[in-house]
């Protein structure tokens, strides 16, 4: 479905129903609308995953916002919760999606019961202004051969899970299906898909101890899920807030990259199930005060 904003057209799928509603904001969609955060709904919770500003069926852009993406798409997310007559939520996201939920925290607070971060960071200062990934993106367009090798890059990643469950035929199956699936999607991406380039979250704070002490203002539950072997976002390249917000969670799998919602699927459910859950009650009763 497609909402009209006043700026912006956000395409989105809901899923379950309820008051307990949790929004997610991400480039694509699984194509399978498997594991997370689709799988929350049948933990009782109201779910709406939303195209970000800018990807696949939402409204494109042909400008650059420079360092005002995340605070756009922030934004974005907080309009479709008022237009959709959503008070307060808990926001989950992964990769950029999770800088998404960064910018929420600070610049939308009274909205949130709660933030999931899968994959998440927020970067340190030290990574620079654009990940090597993101510039390898900007690089291939104009060009259909490095197109077509960055599909196939995202293709393998994807076919690595196949790989992992090959043995259980359900979980392979639809793992090499997803994998020709999201290879189909990179090659059909628009250049102007491919020319985002949001750099880090967070932009104007300059140093990591900047980062550290905006965050400690943050009051509400956090869960930030970080796959150990995550060479996208590496644990060296990111700020670990944990000891400076006063209710915040980490979760660290050995063996799992920056994909963790798919190599440990049944692990993401189970850990957002429950920290909402907990999320949602502190909220009430903080409510009913």
């Amino acid at each position: 479905m497609l909402l009209e904003l006043k700026d912006t057209k956000l395409y989105y799928e809901e899923f379950g129903q309820g008051e307990r509603c949790i929004l997610s904001a991400m480039q694509q969609l699984d194509p399978d609308r498997k594991g997370w955060p689709y799988d929350l709904a049948e933990e009782g919770f109201h779910v709406f995953a939303i195209q970000m500003r800018g990807y696949g069926q939402s409204a494109h852009v042909m400008e650059d916002y420079g360092e005002k993406w995340y605070d756009i798409w922030a934004d974005d997310v907080a309009e479709f919760a008022a237009a959709m007559g959503i008070g307060r939520f808990l926001y989950t996201g992964a990769s950029d999606g999770g800088g998404v939920g960064w910018h929420l925290c600070l610049r939308h607070p009274e909205l949130l019961t709660g933030f999931a971060g899968l994959a998440a960071g927020p970067h340190s200062r030290s990574i620079g202004a654009i990940s090597p990934s993101r510039k390898y993106t900007i690089d291939a367009v104009g060009s259909r051969a490095a197109v077509e090798q960055l599909a196939m890059y995202h293709k393998q990643r994807i076919l690595y899970f196949a790989k992992k469950f090959g043995d259980d035929p359900e979980l392979k199956a639809e793992f090499e299906q997803k994998a020709e699936t999201i290879y189909r999607m990179k090659m059909d991406m628009g250049p102007e898909e491919m020319r985002i380039q949001p750099g880090i979250t967070l932009p104007w704070l300059k140093t990591d101890e900047e980062v550290l002490k905006a965050l400690s203002e943050i009051h509400f539950p956090v869960l930030l899920l970080i796959g150990m072997k995550d060479a996208m976002v590496p644990l060296g390249k990111t700020v670990q807030p944990i000891g400076a917000i006063e209710h915040a969670k980490a979760v660290f799998y050995q063996e799992a990259n920056h994909l963790l919602y798919y190599g440990r699927r049944e692990d993401v459910r189970r850990e957002i199930a429950a920290f909402a859950e907990e999320a949602f009650e502190k909220d009430g009763c903080r409510a009913r005060r």
